[in-house]
């Protein structure tokens, strides 16, 4: 009856310790996290940052809408004047008489154009590819032909106007010809934009370089550099004197590299 009564206390006690280390077990393993919760914290983390994509995106983004902000230093590309049922497109050059204005005109028909609208003159680039800002583009020497044709091509190619070729530069006696750009708007001195006709020099620039007169009005794509610039310009002396040149361009920022 003794050994019995030992043995049961021996087995008693024997399950006691197996159940408490059991239950010991069981706790260490529901203190410990599951496989639910962690994969929840990991998104919620990987969520919080952008992915290297997005911001590779957000920076290219940022740069390219900043690419023409600023001074613009390069070549202003001429895009050719064309044509089309008789509506003028590109780059041009019109003349406004006495009075009248750069919208309503009236406006010089020029028996040389190319176009149905007469008083349309197409430009097309000359041997620089268009304006240039930072650097002179100035007229060759003699700038007259012994006929009175204008010889300055760097920037537009000399155009016939009644009988006799216009011709234009910048003299590089005067301001150097800078535009700028603001939030897609270009504004800037042209002051040293010249014509040359029947052996007359006419200022043509904006504004004049004594600071008088409109100045020079345009707009550009921020990212692509697709510009368009307009001024007007009082035309003093000569067989046209007190009218006003209206000069569109049209065309692609290059910058200098």
């Amino acid at each position: 009856m003794k050994a019995t009564s030992t043995t049961t206390r021996l087995l008693a006690g024997t399950i006691g310790v197996l159940s408490l280390f059991a239950a010991a077990c069981g706790d260490d393993k529901s203190s410990s996290p599951d496989s639910t919760t962690a994969p929840a914290f990991s998104t919620a983390a990987t969520t919080a940052a952008p992915d290297a994509t997005t911001a590779e995106t957000m920076a290219t983004d940022t740069t390219a809408a900043a690419m023409f902000e600023g001074d613009l230093v390069g070549l202003f590309g001429v895009a050719p004047g064309e044509c089309t049922d008789g509506v003028a497109a590109g780059s041009y050059f019109r003349m406004v008489q006495p009075g009248g204005t750069k919208e309503a005109g009236p406006f010089i028909p020029n028996a040389d154009s190319a176009c149905a609208d007469t008083t349309y003159s197409l430009l097309v680039a000359g041997a620089d590819g268009g304006l240039m800002t930072g650097e002179s583009q100035g007229a060759p020497d003699p700038a007259f032909d012994a006929t009175g044709d204008g010889l300055a091509d760097r920037i537009v190619a000399p155009v016939t106007f009644f009988g006799v070729a216009f011709a234009a530069a910048t003299d590089p006696t005067e301001a150097m010809p800078a535009i700028s750009a603001t939030a897609g708007t270009l504004t800037g001195d042209l002051s040293a934009f010249t014509a040359y006709y029947g052996t007359g020099v006419f200022n043509q620039g904006a504004p004049k370089p004594d600071g008088s007169g409109p100045a020079l009005s345009g707009t550009i794509d921020p990212t692509s550099g697709t510009y368009m610039i307009e001024w007007t310009s009082l035309i003093v002396g000569g067989s046209f004197d007190g009218f006003t040149g209206v000069w569109h361009l049209e065309g692609q920022f290059a910058p200098t590299s």
